[in-house]
């Protein structure tokens, strides 16, 4: 749906004479799929996020163009590519849903990496054998990587570190 700009994000809405805020809500910016799912604040940093795990030195600012981020920094995971990248855009879409319908906003957006993560998990079940672990090893791996990055994060001025004594 993504890719056929089907998803219901506020511009799309409009289209069909909807009366509503074209406002994103998670940046106030005007939302359309690019912009919910790759330019906004927040998905920026889910995506920066991941880039990260991988050693990626940019991030996608378009569905399209991330067919090809995927090919350069993750050439051999192809056949994982259309998993990770629905997984990332559901949990960002699932995000957003949540604060349009429930009211409840996202104080991290790593957590929606690691909602993408569980969702990788699940959908791992879908394939077999060797295929299946790397798969769920990826996922560990981007998991240990986030976890270590949180832990190892030094405060700022007049921020505390999570509850954790380093001494």
């Amino acid at each position: 749906m993504a890719l056929n700009n089907a998803i219901l994000t506020k511009d799309n809405m409009i289209k069909r004479n909807w009366p509503g805020d074209p406002s994103c809500y998670f940046c106030s910016q005007p939302e359309t799929v690019d912009h919910l799912l790759f330019q906004c604040s927040t998905a920026k940093v889910v995506w920066a996020t991941v880039a990260v795990c991988f050693g990626a030195s940019n991030v996608p600012r378009y569905l399209n163009q991330c067919w090809e981020w995927c090919e350069k920094w993750l050439p051999l995971g192809e056949k994982f590519h259309t998993l990770g990248i629905a997984a990332v855009c559901w949990a960002i879409w699932k995000a957003r849903n949540k604060l349009c319908f429930e009211g409840k906003l996202i104080l991290n957006p790593i957590s929606i990496v690691c909602h993408a993560c569980a969702l990788m998990s699940y959908w791992a079940g879908l394939y077999a054998g060797m295929d299946r672990e790397a798969l769920e090893e990826g996922i560990n791996t981007i998991m240990l990587r986030i976890a270590t990055g949180l832990l190892n994060k030094k405060p700022r001025k007049g921020e505390q570190h999570l509850g954790i004594n380093n001494g």
